[in-house]
């Protein structure tokens, strides 16, 4: 053990380690406690905004409904951080399944 491993560090006025807040949603927009069952995320760190990604996979969004069915088994799949609004109308399309939030949502993503 180093000596300085119990060294009293109270003074210098170091701030709280932040704390961040992970949330998963999988197919209906339902929150879901498995990343490989996720589709979209987001990141709530206290002192600080929260923070949307969406799965992404041949640079184009997951869509669980059509051509990417079987997402759980596809390695190639990543998080893109999107704006709210695009994260919001991707949530609509799981819950509804009405492509026009899935346009919108892909649409949105791409102005980032």
């Amino acid at each position: 053990m180093a000596r300085w491993e119990n060294e009293d560090v109270s003074h210098l006025n170091l701030p709280e380690p932040e704390i961040e807040e992970f949330k998963f949603y999988g197919l209906q927009g339902l929150i879901v406690h498995d990343d490989n069952k996720a589709l979209a995320m987001t990141v709530e760190s206290t002192g600080s905004s929260t923070k949307y990604y969406i799965k992404f996979t041949r640079g184009e969004l997951i869509d669980p409904y059509t051509i990417d069915s079987n997402f759980k088994i596809n390695k190639n799949i990543k998080y893109k951080k999107v704006s709210e609004k695009s994260f919001n109308e991707y949530l609509r399309y799981l819950k509804t399944k009405n492509r026009l939030y899935f346009t919108k949502s892909r649409r949105l993503a791409m102005e980032n």
